[in-house]
C-alpha cells in the first residue's frame, strides 16, 4: 500500500485530536465528581501542557532565551485561552452542561465569519450547509430541550466561544515569524502561569481524596495537553475554517466515551445527531478543493 497523501496526515492528527479533547472531557467529569476542584483542574493541565512543549522545544534544541519580539502577541493568545477556560466554567456552572456545551459550540460559526471578513476565507453555501447541519446534529447529540436559561451563563458561553476563535484566528496573525511550537508554548505557558498565579493568591488547589480523583485528574491532564498541543501546531497547517469544522466531532466523542466508559447510554436521537455531524464533517471533506 502506498502512504496516504501529505496533506491527509494534518487532518487525521486532527481526528486524534478531536478524540483527546473528548477523552479529556470524560476524565474531567470523572474527576470533578470525586473532589477535584476546577482551578485545580486548570492548573495542573496547563503545566503539563506547557511542560511538554517545553521538552519538545529541548528536543528541537529551540531556544526559548532571549524573548522574542514577537512575544508580546502570544501573551494576548495565552489571556484568550485562560479566559475560554474560566468563561465556559463559569457557564457549565450556571446551565445546563448540555445548553452551555451547545452554546460554546457556536465558534465554529464565529470562526467561518472572522475569517470571512478577514479576507483569509471565502463564503461558500458549502460551508455554511455544513456548519448548520453539524449544529443541528450537536443539538440533537447533547439532548438540548428549550427552557428558560440564566442570561448570565449565556453570556459565559458566548464569551468563551469568541475568546476560542479569536486565539484560533489570531495566532498566526499575532505572532506569524514564530514557529507553531514555540509560539503555542508562549501561550500554554502564559495561560499556566496566570492560573498558577491565582492558585498562590486563593490557596484553591489540591489533590482529591481519593483515587478516582486522582485517575481523573491525571486522564485530564494528559488527554487536554495532547489535544491543545496538537490543535496549535495543526492549526498552520489547515486553517482556522477546517480546523474548527473538525472539531465538531468531539462532542460526539464525549458522548460515544461516555457510553462506553461511564455506562451513559445514548439515545436514538443522540446516535442519529452524531451520524448528521460525523456525516456532516466527513462531506465537507470529500467535496473540498483537491
Amino acid at each position: 500500500m502506498s502512504a496516504p497523501p501529505r496533506a491527509f496526515l494534518p487532518l487525521l492528527g486532527l481526528f486524534g485530536v478531536a478524540v483527546s479533547l473528548g477523552a479529556g472531557h470524560v476524565c474531567a467529569r470523572v474527576a470533578f465528581t470525586h473532589g477535584v476542584g476546577v482551578l485545580t483542574a486548570a492548573t495542573v493541565r496547563s503545566l503539563l501542557a506547557a511542560a511538554l512543549l517545553l521538552v519538545l522545544l529541548r528536543l528541537r534544541r529551540t531556544p526559548v532565551l532571549p524573548l522574542p519580539r514577537e512575544f508580546k502577541g502570544t501573551l494576548l493568545l495565552g489571556l484568550l485561552i485562560a479566559g475560554q477556560t474560566v468563561m465556559i466554567q463559569v457557564a457549565v456552572a450556571l446551565l445546563p452542561v448540555t445548553i452551555a456545551l451547545l452554546v460554546f459550540y457556536t465558534y465554529p460559526f464565529f470562526t467561518g465569519l472572522a475569517s470571512i471578513l478577514l479576507g483569509s476565507e471565502r463564503f461558500s453555501w458549502r460551508l455554511a450547509a455544513t456548519l448548520l447541519a453539524a449544529f443541528l446534529g450537536l443539538a440533537l447529540v447533547l439532548g438540548v430541550s428549550l427552557q428558560p436559561v440564566n442570561p448570565l451563563g449565556v453570556a459565559a458561553a458566548l464569551g468563551a466561544s469568541v475568546a476560542f476563535t479569536a486565539a484560533v484566528v489570531l495566532t498566526q496573525r499575532l505572532a506569524p515569524n514564530l514557529g507553531a511550537p514555540l509560539r503555542t508554548f508562549f501561550m500554554l505557558a502564559t495561560a499556566a502561569a496566570i492560573f498558577v498565579a491565582t492558585a498562590a493568591v486563593t490557596a484553591d488547589v489540591g489533590l482529591p481524596p481519593g483515587g478516582a480523583g486522582v485517575f481523573g485528574l491525571a486522564g485530564l491532564a494528559v488527554f487536554y495537553a495532547a489535544g491543545i498541543i496538537g490543535l496549535f501546531l495543526l492549526l498552520p497547517l489547515l486553517g482556522p475554517v477546517q480546523t474548527t469544522v473538525v472539531l465538531n466531532l468531539e462532542p460526539v466523542v464525549v458522548a460515544a466515551l461516555a457510553w462506553a466508559a461511564l455506562g451513559e447510554v445514548l439515545t436514538a436521537t443522540q446516535i442519529l445527531g452524531a451520524i448528521v455531524v460525523v456525516g456532516a464533517v466527513m462531506l465537507f471533506q470529500l467535496t473540498g478543493k483537491r
